[in-house]
């Protein structure tokens, strides 16, 4: 039977022999070229680039990716050196989650004797999943915040730890088989072809997710994606709702809105660094999704922050004066 162990921010030669978490925060930080066991990237705070030879991923507290064991990766966070970047990497033990995989699998008689079954390797379709708004991540997405919720407090040790990668473990067991679910619906004739084209699909549409701020076309995501434009285009758009470039156009307008919230560059520049190409079409752009300028909404955010800051103040006066 095999003998699982469980660290918590474990030197990095361990990290084969064992499943872990690892924590940490800073504004700089770099991985090249690392080979990794069966893992679960996420940020909790700020931003992270992931890069795989099938794809690039940028991780917000929004999302999170899976990586299969064996999968090579670089990574650095996105804060410019500004922003600090909180992550939370769970890694898994070979065989751990493939035992959880099993279990979810098979009927529950089938393990009373046969206890130390041989399990093939398991993969997950290496892609973006978001943490909120889609049913099928709710379980890792709590199993997650239990998890970080509980690293800095007195349980915080090797069997509170063993109980949340347990949990975590069936959640991503149980993620698994809805996702292969879902890949089944694709068109396709054969279940391994469907898989591979959801698996393109979503590469494609992580590049553009994670590389709004670059000049991008259809050609170029589907040349990540590894299909002909033309096949990309229609594919993508049965597959969700919308076409690449009504993506692309939506995220640039959310990631500028998150930088009008919370930064003071200035308008212009925050309409370069998202990746439009006219401050004036932007601005258009901008109202017609949001139903005001950026200007006008960049006032109205200053106007919230400073009365959230007197209310602040007045909180912090009253309860003295009670006293």
């Amino acid at each position: 039977m095999a003998d699982f162990r469980f660290r918590m921010n474990p030197r990095a030669g361990e990290l084969p022999h064992c499943s872990a978490v690892l924590n940490g925060r800073g504004t700089r930080y770099e991985v090249n070229d690392y080979r990794t066991t069966l893992s679960l990237k996420s940020v909790v705070r700020g931003a992270a680039r992931y890069h795989t030879p099938q794809g690039h991923y940028l991780l917000t507290p929004d999302t999170f990716l899976i990586l299969n064991d064996g999968q090579r990766y670089s990574l650095e966070f996105d804060g410019h050196g500004r922003v600090p970047t909180e992550t939370l990497c769970p890694f898994f033990q070979r065989g751990f989650l493939e035992q959880a995989a099993a279990c979810a699998a098979a009927l529950p008689e089938l393990h009373l004797d046969d206890i130390d079954r041989a399990t093939p390797a398991l993969e997950f379709c290496e892609r973006l999943y978001s943490k909120s708004g889609d049913p099928k991540t709710g379980g890792v997405a709590r199993a997650l915040a239990e998890l970080h919720a509980g690293l800095r407090g007195p349980q915080a040790s090797a069997p509170w730890l063993e109980d949340r990668l347990y949990a975590l473990a069936q959640s991503l067991a149980g993620l698994r088989i809805q996702v292969r679910g879902e890949a089944q619906a694709f068109p396709g004739l054969r279940p391994a072809t469907r898989m591979e084209l959801y698996s393109r699909l979503y590469r494609g549409r992580d590049f553009l997710l994670s590389c709004y701020d670059q000049p991008l076309t259809v050609a170029a995501a589907a040349r990540v994606a590894g299909l002909s434009p033309f096949h990309f285009q229609r594919m993508f758009k049965l597959a969700f709702g919308r076409t690449p470039m009504q993506l692309l156009q939506q995220t640039r307008l959310e990631a500028a809105r998150r930088l009008l919230t919370h930064t003071g560059d200035g308008i212009t520049a925050i309409c370069f660094a998202v990746g439009f190409e006219s401050p004036g079409s932007f601005s258009w752009l901008f109202r017609k999704r949001f139903g005001v300028s950026p200007r006008d909404f960049r006032a109205a955010t200053e106007n919230r922050s400073k009365k959230r800051g007197e209310n602040s103040r007045i909180e912090e006066v009253i309860p003295g004066a009670l006293a």
